[in-house]
C-alpha cells in the first residue's frame, strides 16, 4: 500500500483525477455520486476560500444522499430474497441449473430484479409459491411502476408505508388499493 501512495502522490493533478474516477467507474456503490465527486475533484486545484465554502455543502449533500441511498438498499436486502435457480424453482421450471424462468419474468418487468454484485436476486414476497406463480397483482403492478427500470426504486415503493400500511402488505387481501397506491406512485 505504501508504494501504491508514493505513485499516487507523483500523478499530476489531472491525471489524479483520472485514476480517482477510473477507480469510481469500476465501483458500482460509487455511480449515483460519481458525477459530484468527480466534479469536485477537478475544481480542487483552483477553488478559493469562498468557493470552499460552497464545496463544503455539496461534500455533505452528496454524503448525505449516499447513506440515504445505503439506508434503503439495506431495507431492501434485509427481506427474503430468492437466487435465479430458487425463482426457477419455485416456478416449476425442470432443473436447478435453470435460470432462464426468472430473466424471462424480469425482462417482462413482471417481476423485481436486484442485481447485487454481479447478479440477481429477487425478493421473495412477489411469489405465489403455493401456485408456483408470481402473484399476477404483483406483475401488474410491478409492470405499471416500471420495475425493469427501476428495480430498487420499485422494491422500496413495495416496502415503505403508504397511509397505515405498506403495499407488500395488500398482496392478496387489498388489491384494489395496492392499484390505487401504484397508480399514484412517483418511483425513481
Amino acid at each position: 500500500m505504501p508504494a501504491r501512495r508514493a505513485a499516487l502522490s507523483e500523478l499530476t493533478d489531472a491525471e489524479f483525477v483520472r485514476e480517482v474516477l477510473k477507480e469510481l467507474d469500476s465501483r458500482r456503490t460509487f455511480s449515483t455520486v460519481r458525477d459530484q465527486l468527480g466534479t469536485l475533484l477537478a475544481m480542487g486545484p483552483t477553488l478559493t476560500a469562498a468557493t470552499e465554502a460552497g464545496v463544503g455543502q455539496l461534500v455533505e449533500d452528496a454524503l448525505t444522499r449516499a447513506r440515504m441511498l445505503m439506508a434503503e438498499q439495506m431495507l431492501v436486502l434485509e427481506q427474503p430474497l430468492f437466487t435465479a435457480v430458487e425463482v426457477s424453482q419455485v416456478l416449476g421450471a425442470r432443473g436447478g441449473g435453470n435460470r432462464t424462468a426468472a430473466a424471462r419474468v424480469r425482462a417482462r418487468g413482471d417481476i423485481i430484479g436486484l442485481e447485487v454484485q454481479g447478479r440477481f436476486l429477487f425478493p421473495a414476497f412477489q411469489f405465489d409459491i403455493a401456485q408456483a406463480r408470481v402473484h399476477p397483482v404483483v406483475a401488474e403492478v410491478n409492470q405499471l411502476l416500471d420495475a425493469l427500470a427501476e428495480p430498487w426504486g420499485v422494491a422500496l415503493w413495495w416496502l415503505t408505508t403508504q397511509g397505515r400500511t405498506t403495499p407488500i402488505d395488500l398482496i392478496g387481501r387489498g388489491e384494489k388499493r395496492l392499484r390505487s397506491l401504484a397508480a399514484a406512485a412517483e418511483v425513481g
